[in-house]
């Protein structure tokens, strides 16, 4: 079964929503300085929704990142007893990274001869 799309593209879709966030609070800033914008009254809510969607990009980048770095220092170890003994750790990482995670734990579980 694949994964949901928002596993799949979790990093893309953080930055797009970044990005958004971003678009949306300097074009309400512009807004604020200039008066010229076609807003109107809408400045002060594009402002207040393009600074929560910025604020939910980062948490979703900075989580996504962090389940990365934990998973590439454990696909760093060479030795099998540590490996196998963070197994299970390193399996529900590569579960809730995309799919190109669990075919890097695949070829070192096979590379250290586990099942």
């Amino acid at each position: 079964m694949p994964k949901p799309f928002l596993v799949e593209h979790a990093l893309e879709l953080a930055i797009g929503v970044i990005v958004l966030g971003a678009v949306l609070s300097i074009v309400s800033l512009m807004e604020f300085t200039f008066q010229n914008t076609p807003l109107g009254n809408w400045a002060d809510w594009t402002i207040v929704v393009g600074l929560i969607a910025f604020l939910v990009g980062l948490y979703l980048l900075a989580s996504f990142l962090r389940l990365a770095a934990s998973f590439d220092q454990h696909m760093k170890t060479e030795s099998r007893a540590e490996f196998k003994r963070d197994l299970d750790e390193v399996e529900y990482l590569a579960w809730r990274l995309p799919s190109r995670y669990e075919r890097r734990l695949s070829k070192k579980k096979e590379d250290l001869g586990i099942k």
